[in-house]
């Protein structure tokens, strides 16, 4: 099963994942056809410490939603994620180039907001 690079940045308090204080930013390689999922799993990052999620400067995932973990990670891909504490300044939010996967859940879930809550029905 052939291997690929991946060049990561962690921000915030998750930064310790990858041997960093605040920041941290290193290559990790990952076996098969892996995705933003498994990226986070070989991290040890759990969802409810995961922010926001770039890969290549596309965003693809905020806090509380989970529409990266299925993103295909290519050779050479660069994926920066932010720990819930570091929030992304609001005014570049709007027009934002985003994945697929998430604009199709934040139709789903209305507009993008500093915090991200499932709804009891």
């Amino acid at each position: 099963m052939p291997s690929i690079t991946i060049n990561i940045s962690l921000y915030g308090d998750i930064a310790k994942h990858a041997g960093g204080h605040h920041v941290a930013q290193t290559e990790i390689m990952l076996d098969g056809d892996p995705t933003i999922g498994d990226l986070q799993d070989k991290l040890g990052i759990s969802a409810e410490e995961k922010g926001y999620v770039f890969k290549n400067a596309i965003l693809c995932d905020v806090p509380g939603f989970d529409a990266a973990r299925e993103e295909s990670l290519c050779e050479g891909d660069h994926v920066g994620i932010f720990s819930i504490q570091h929030m992304w300044p609001y005014q570049y939010r709007d027009g934002v180039r985003m994945s697929d996967a998430l604009a199709r859940a934040l139709n789903e879930k209305g507009a993008m907001h500093n915090i991200y809550k499932a709804t009891e029905e």
